[in-house]
């Protein structure tokens, strides 16, 4: 006795009907864009206010590089009243200042593209989680700007000011209307 790979015991005998089996005829392709018909939905045009959001991510990535190089080197290692009458400005150790410091610049930049590619792409689930890292970047940035400006550090202190402007200008952006419409 022969079987049908479908697993009827003989192909010629009639039986019930199968439903179709998997990526076979009949079935949709297993992902989009493959040969049979599926296709990815066409992109909405792009946006003004999506390509200003995207150009205000690539800033908001510079400031955030060079604030957190001007904080390794020119910020109080402390926050005032804790130090002890402690070190000056920066780190005292070079070289754990440069590993601190590039560790955090890699961090920072994953996760910014984390949220500029898929932006690019059109995509709203990058568009949310740039609303959930913006914001939380505002309130930490924010929280640290107070202890720069209470700890002397005016430099860091403008430095961290001038991203929370442009991360507050990228939450306003991206709550437009316009940016949404173009997301998918």
């Amino acid at each position: 006795m022969t079987q049908d790979p479908d697993g009827s015991p003989d192909p010629g005998r009639p039986g019930p009907p199968r439903p179709p089996r998997p990526g076979g005829a009949g079935a949709p392709p297993p992902w989009p864009g493959a040969p049979g018909g599926m296709t990815v939905p066409p992109r909405p045009p792009m946006t003004g206010r999506l390509r200003l959001l995207l150009r205000l991510t690539l800033a908001s990535l510079g400031l955030s590089v060079l604030n957190s190089v001007v904080e390794a080197f020119a910020a109080p290692a402390t926050i005032p009243g804790l130090d002890g009458g402690g070190p000056g400005p920066g780190l005292q150790d070079t070289g754990l200042t440069l590993i601190t410091t590039l560790f955090g610049v890699l961090l920072t930049t994953g996760l910014y593209a984390l949220v500029y590619f898929p932006l690019r792409e059109q995509r709203q689930w990058g568009w949310v989680l740039g609303l959930v890292f913006c914001s939380l970047a505002v309130l930490g940035d924010a929280f640290g700007l107070l202890i720069q400006l209470l700890g002397g550090s005016l430099l860091a202190g403008l430095t961290t000011l001038l991203l929370v402007a442009v991360n507050v200008l990228w939450l306003v952006v991206a709550s437009k209307p316009g940016v949404r419409a173009a997301l998918r």
